[in-house]
């Protein structure tokens, strides 16, 4: 509710960082705008006593260089593990590395470093050769990429209780549009407060079903969608239908009707449709740029699904600044993960919706 406030009066909040945001609640309003930073201990799984030994030891050495020159400072007795991997998945540490799944995994090794160091400051050692390059990494990192934009989104929703960097529906932008959908502030936003008919897209938080005096099963589900987060009560009816679509970190549409009661919007679903099998409905298609045709095969191998959407390659031509678009033959179905991991692939320079 503050976050939407926030964004009412143009007020930016900007996810929890290790070198700017404070143990509390930070302002910054040095260029004029204002800016919310991210309280450390907010986060889930994080306390107030570890994230004021964080934010002490920041001021008295300096922000902090590498995930390195983290381990090397802080106490891992008061930032465990659990603590430690709350803040990547927040986002805490983007601004040292931006991959946090390579963080997540690399914990073990970034807490072992920081036991140690705490034990050669116990047991007075120094380094012969003075004190380290802060920017210097003295463990491995794990080799692997980071999560797809869905996982990393779902990740940083359980660290926080919201999205923050980004939204899930924010990969189906053109199916939204497409499809009719209302954001849910456009429906708080509307002066005239009469009855309400809209199609709506939101990601399911929590679904909580109970019985009515006769027995029927009803449900209220929570959603959230990039303004806001709304709740709607789904009866029997379409909660039979669509029960397997409300699981927590899934996408759906639907379709409202709704009442202005009190002064608060009570919001009742007509209908409930996965937003994957919507969107694949909906035509979206893809133009794929590829620096070099290398990536030709794995594109294929990832196209193999029918569906609906169109799919052009845009490759190098003969000469500079020359290029040939083929249109593919066969319709696939396009999903973010597949847009996902086609972006990864080595060689496709950029991937569009059309």
């Amino acid at each position: 509710i503050f976050r939407q406030e926030a964004a009412r009066l143009s007020i930016e909040v900007r996810a929890p960082d290790i070198n700017k945001s404070e143990a509390y609640f930070a302002c910054d309003s040095a260029n004029g705008a204002g800016v919310i930073y991210y309280a450390l201990a907010a986060v889930k799984n994080v306390g107030r006593q570890a994230m004021d030994h964080v934010v002490a030891i920041r001021e008295a050495g300096g922000p902090f260089r590498s995930i390195a020159d983290f381990a090397r400072r802080i106490d891992p007795r008061l930032v465990n593990k659990r603590a430690f991997e709350s803040l990547v998945k927040a986002g805490a540490f983007d601004g040292l590395n931006r991959n946090r799944r390579q963080l997540v995994q690399s914990a073990d090794a970034v807490l072992s470093e920081a036991a140690s160091q705490v034990r050669d400051r116990d047991a007075g050692q120094e380094s012969l050769f003075g004190a380290p390059d802060p920017s210097r990494e003295v463990f491995r990192l794990a080799k692997i990429d980071d999560w797809p934009v869905h996982e990393r989104l779902s990740e940083e929703f359980a660290a926080i209780g919201f999205y923050l960097s980004g939204h899930p529906l924010d990969a189906y932008a053109q199916s939204l549009r497409r499809l009719g959908v209302t954001l849910y502030a456009d429906l708080l936003a509307d002066i005239r407060r009469s009855s309400v008919k809209a199609t709506l897209a939101g990601t399911v938080i929590r679904r909580q079903e109970r019985r009515g005096k006769s027995g029927e099963p009803f449900a209220f589900v929570g959603l959230s969608d990039p303004s806001g987060m709304f709740e709607v009560m789904v009866f029997a009816e379409a909660l039979s239908q669509a029960r397997g679509y409300l699981d927590s970190g899934r996408s759906v549409i639907v379709r409202v009707v709704g009442d202005w009661i009190d002064d608060e919007l009570k919001l009742r679903v007509v209908s409930i449709e996965d937003l994957d099998v919507a969107a694949a409905n909906a035509g979206e298609g893809l133009k794929i740029r590829l620096n070099d045709p290398t990536p030709i095969p794995l594109i294929a191998a990832q196209l193999r699904q029918p569906g609906r959407g169109l799919v052009t390659v845009v490759v190098p031509g003969s000469g500079p600044e020359q290029e040939v678009e083929i249109e593919l033959p066969k319709r696939v179905l396009v999903t973010p993960q597949l847009k996902s991991t086609l972006s990864q692939l080595s060689g496709v320079a950029e991937i569009e919706t059309v």
